[in-house]
């Protein structure tokens, strides 16, 4: 879609005799957004049916992701799950000095989940879109035949195809190498 939308966008300014910046975003928030829930549910619902496998060849159960809407709920939740596992490894341990050490090794991955959390919160819970209105009105202005040959209109995406059918199998074939696939 971008490489088409280039190409799109230079015949259309590539005659024009004085030099001038034109700025097309090939971007679907706007238009056909893709909601991180819908993504989360997609990844779930595709795990859930054709899950990984583990070294002992035992399925890996994908849990519902949870969603917060700040980074002080989520730190309210990492606290509150921490004190409730530790209030059950307390009950498992009688030894003080173990529960005092399984205590600080759940302080540290706390603090390491907020730290975490605190350095992905512009992207985790970003706000923006990007205005892609140059090129509606780049698509708008071509005929029928130059927008079927050039087919950049993210609104055309089907978000469920994609992720389901293209998106996933690549990262399990490319990325996971086909790990976690069972016995091959």
């Amino acid at each position: 879609m971008v490489v088409n939308a280039t190409l799109a966008a230079m015949a259309r300014h590539g005659m024009n005799q004085k030099p001038d910046i034109n700025v097309y975003q090939i971007a679907s928030s706007v238009v056909n957004p893709l909601v991180f829930q819908d993504l989360a549910r997609l990844l779930y619902e595709h795990y859930s049916s054709s899950p990984c496998i583990d070294s002992m060849g035992r399925p890996i159960q994908v849990p519902l992701m949870k969603f917060f809407s700040s980074t002080e709920e989520f730190s309210g939740h990492l606290w509150r799950d921490a004190i409730q596992k530790r209030g059950i490894t307390a009950m498992a341990s009688s030894k003080a000095k173990m529960s005092q050490k399984l205590e600080n090794m759940c302080r540290k991955s706390v603090e390491q989940a907020k730290y975490l959390a605190n350095i992905y919160e512009p992207y985790t819970f970003y706000g923006g879109r990007f205005d892609n209105s140059n090129t509606q009105r780049l698509m708008e202005s071509m005929s029928e035949e130059e927008k079927r040959e050039f087919d950049f209109d993210v609104k055309s995406i089907d978000w469920n195809d994609y992720i389901t059918n293209v998106h996933i199998p690549g990262l399990r074939r490319h990325v996971m190498k086909g790990r976690g696939m069972g016995s091959q």
